[in-house]
């Protein structure tokens, strides 16, 4: 193995644990040493107060596709029991289990697990999510299993704090130097443009008389004004604060991850030039309600499509909604938990949520909240 090829697979595992999904898979793999079969529960509103909901991203070892994807509220079953105490848990008969909700008996059923085992992958007062290992025979869990399955938690909850802190620092040196392009690019191609743009307006009006020159000045005149518009477009969005890169970034990644998770296509629009910068807290907030909000899509909304779109209010303060383009509310609709819990959330802020059918169909989910 020659150097080059060394570095290259040094530079691979290096990025590999700065990969939140690849850091839960290996995870994952570690964990399935305990048991027979075992899953990592991730959160994907850690950190918010809003309802937090786990999806089974990482699953091994199943003999069903029933735990893949599975979403699992705050509170159900052993995961989401662990989920809201932080603290880990085991039960040797889940079939007869007290102190849990039975929720999920028909898939711990079908996969034949009699013990289950669930630790919090947690960290700086954030759950980042369960991780479960099953045993389909009656031997238990000891406590070195116990131990260990904590201590590998921990590690996963570290390289996964570690994982986002490179994200955002990567987030905030490409923001510098996108910051250092715009600035560049006004500076030259912007006076290029506005020059090009004189020259073609004086041209014009050495033109009289030919028709076929003037409607040629005309296009060009046209095509220059198009170009210019374009670079402001592009140089307001280079120029975006880093607070709002942030949440910017994070809503087109959960649009992505929308997509990959259900097959319906999930847009994220920019609809100000410069969206306004919000406070860590607020901003974990408005992250929190949106994911809420695609996940009832992908539950109930039965949609093709969906767009998650981002503007100021003329007052101050923002304005995300998700629109989608599926069955609609029922007519005897009531605000469920999540919609509630979200509101609450929104209204310690000074915010507000509104949720309504579109005449046309779909359903449009609105949040406002002040900066």
């Amino acid at each position: 193995m020659n150097v080059l090829t060394t570095v290259s697979d040094e530079h691979a595992r290096l990025v590999s644990l700065l990969n939140r999904r690849e850091i839960l898979r290996a995870g994952t793999e570690i964990f399935a040493a305990e048991g027979d079969v075992v899953w990592m529960a991730e959160n994907f509103t850690a950190g918010a107060p809003a309802r937090n909901e786990l999806v089974l991203v990482q699953v091994q070892g199943a003999r069903t596709g029933l735990l893949s994807g599975l979403h699992v509220p705050e509170g159900l079953g052993l995961t989401g029991k662990v989920h809201l105490t932080g603290s880990p848990a085991l039960v040797d008969d889940y079939s007869q289990a007290e102190g849990i909700t039975h929720t999920f008996d028909r898939q711990i059923a079908a996969e034949g697990v009699h013990r289950l085992l669930a630790v919090p992958v947690q960290r700086e007062g954030q759950i980042f999510g369960v991780m479960a290992v099953g045993a389909r025979t009656d031997r238990g869990f000891g406590d070195r299993a116990v131990e260990r399955a904590i201590a590998v938690a921990d590690e996963v909850a570290l390289a996964v704090v570690v994982a986002e802190r490179a994200r955002l620092a990567r987030e905030v040196a490409v923001h510098e130097e996108r910051a250092r392009l715009a600035t560049e690019l006004h500076d030259t191609v912007g006076a290029l443009l506005f020059a090009i743009g004189s020259g073609v307006a004086g041209l014009s009006e050495s033109t009289p008389g030919d028709p076929t020159l003037e409607e040629r000045v005309k296009q060009l005149q046209q095509q220059a004004s198009q170009a210019s518009s374009a670079l402001r477009d592009a140089l307001r969005a280079l120029r975006a604060s880093p607070s709002a890169l942030e949440y910017s970034v994070a809503l087109r990644a959960d649009c992505s991850a929308f997509t990959d998770r259900t097959g319906v296509p999930a847009e994220f629009v920019l609809l100000d030039d410069n969206p306004p910068a919000m406070a860590p807290s607020r901003t974990r907030v408005l992250i929190a309600a949106v994911r809420e909000a695609l996940l009832n899509v992908e539950k109930y909304a039965r949609a093709s499509a969906v767009v998650v779109t981002i503007s100021q209010r003329p007052s101050g303060g923002i304005v995300v909604a998700v629109t989608d383009d599926g069955v609609g509310l029922p007519p005897d609709h009531k605000p469920g938990i999540g919609l509630t819990t979200t509101a609450e959330a929104l209204g310690r802020l000074g915010g507000i949520v509104r949720v309504a059918s579109d005449a046309d169909g779909g359903t449009a989910w609105r949040a406002e909240l002040p900066c």
